[in-house]
């Protein structure tokens, strides 16, 4: 085999390795680091926000005070049945019980069934990173963690076979044979 496409292949997969082990590290330390700065992080199931929010991606909410949220803005809310759901504001009504929120989904016709009390708010969308949630859900289970682990040692084979292949063979040192 060619020398030169050996030596480009090995380069390759080591900045393959490198650079999934830098994503790798980088994308636990911001996810797990981001609550500590009183923001959640949700995965995003629904198509209801398309093409704004499309499935999958991971949104880092910031908690809000109710008062500050206007029509337009992108919130997430806890149903009293655990339900969570991201979806714009579309109309806010003050009641005697306090605010209370109309929301809808970009990609849906209608408003959702009835007002959110501001109880239920986890607070505003700050961010959304499109399929970054695909990643959150994979790597957040002991079989996604040890896939990804599994593809970086598979990378770091690969790196050492080419690695031999690409060495200079030397030829073996012979002993003259004494009588």
């Amino acid at each position: 085999m060619n020398l030169h496409l050996i030596r480009h292949a090995r380069r390759v997969v080591g900045f393959m390795s490198v650079a999934f082990f830098v994503f790798l590290v980088a994308f636990s330390v911001v996810t797990n680091l981001t609550p500590l700065t009183g923001r959640q992080l949700f995965v995003i199931i629904g198509g209801s926000m398309e093409p704004t929010i499309p499935i999958g991606s991971l949104v880092v909410v910031t908690p809000t005070d109710p008062s500050a949220i206007v029509p337009g803005d992108i919130i997430t809310v806890r149903a009293d049945n655990g339900v969570v759901v991201t979806h714009r504001v579309s109309r806010i009504a003050d009641q005697p019980d306090g605010r209370a929120f109309e929301m809808k989904g970009d990609a849906n016709q209608s408003p959702d069934g009835g007002l959110v009390p501001s109880r239920a708010i986890v607070g505003v969308v700050a961010l959304s990173i499109p399929y970054a949630g695909y990643a959150r859900a994979f790597l957040s289970t002991t079989s996604g963690m040890i896939a990804a682990i599994a593809f970086l040692g598979v990378l770091y084979l690969i790196h050492r076979v080419l690695g031999i292949a690409e060495a200079p063979a030397t030829p073996a040192k012979v002993r003259p044979i004494s009588t």
